[in-house]
């Protein structure tokens, strides 16, 4: 295998995205050979289906395509740790698998990262002002966010407008200790990681993004929102312990 660090390490969390996931492929293969940027594309499947045999297969016609198959896995924070322990890229960046950030946001933001050494990490927020929302989210979904955010700024867990948006990226070394201290395997896992990279004195911006809402979120709010507002609560003692 070839040890050369890769320019972008691209993670991709994947759970039953047996319908989405081949054309995101496509998508960012042809970005790939656009920007000329060695590149690894880590798809990080959980649970059984068809998404298991779509990224082997894709890795077998390309080899910058390295997946990571872990059926028994609980949780989106897992899946992007799995991918962050795995990926050499100097950059890593970690994207939803609908691409809800199309690829060319992705080039802005990774040029972003290449132009300005002294950022350690973007996260794309979709509450600026100068963020681009070209498919708005359902009604209740946009509002629970809104609700989720505020709970989080109430309890000093985040000075960002948007923890969630599913699209961050991260220095090399700041990615590797920032997910070596986490420990959430939900959705909730994104307020952890940026806490944690917060106490390690990483420099995070915020950056807008253009995003469209694709349809098809396995996200149910009674069960999930609730699940991430108490594991987001949790960490006030934790982040809030001198030691």
């Amino acid at each position: 295998m070839n040890q050369e660090r890769p320019a972008l390490s691209i993670i991709i969390p994947a759970r039953n995205e047996e319908r989405r996931l081949p054309k995101t492929l496509d998508l960012i293969r042809d970005w790939n050979l656009k920007s000329r940027r060695k590149t690894e594309v880590i798809p990080v499947v959980q649970g059984y289906d068809a998404t298991t045999d779509i990224v082997e297969r894709a890795a077998l016609e390309n080899p910058d395509i390295r997946p990571i198959i872990q059926h028994s896995g609980e949780g989106k924070g897992m899946a992007v740790r799995l991918g962050i322990t795995a990926a050499r890229g100097s950059i890593i960046l970690f994207t939803d698998a609908d691409l809800s950030v199309p690829v060319e946001c992705l080039e802005d933001l990774v040029r972003i990262m290449e132009s300005r050494a002294e950022l350690d990490g973007i996260l794309g927020s979709r509450r600026l002002p100068e963020s681009k929302i070209v498919i708005a989210q359902p009604l209740m979904r946009r509002l629970s966010g809104k609700a989720f955010n505020t709970a989080l700024r109430l309890g000093g867990l985040t000075r960002f407008a948007d923890t969630q948006c599913g699209c961050k990226l991260f220095r090399h070394d700041a990615a590797k200790a920032i997910f070596a201290q986490s420990e959430l395997d939900g959705f909730a896992f994104d307020v952890e990681i940026l806490n944690i990279a917060m106490k390690l004195g990483c420099r995070m911006e915020e950056v807008p993004v253009t995003w469209a809402d694709v349809g098809g979120s396995r996200v149910w709010l009674p069960r999930d929102g609730f699940r991430a507002l108490r594991d987001a609560w949790s960490l006030r003692k934790r982040f809030s312990d001198p030691r």
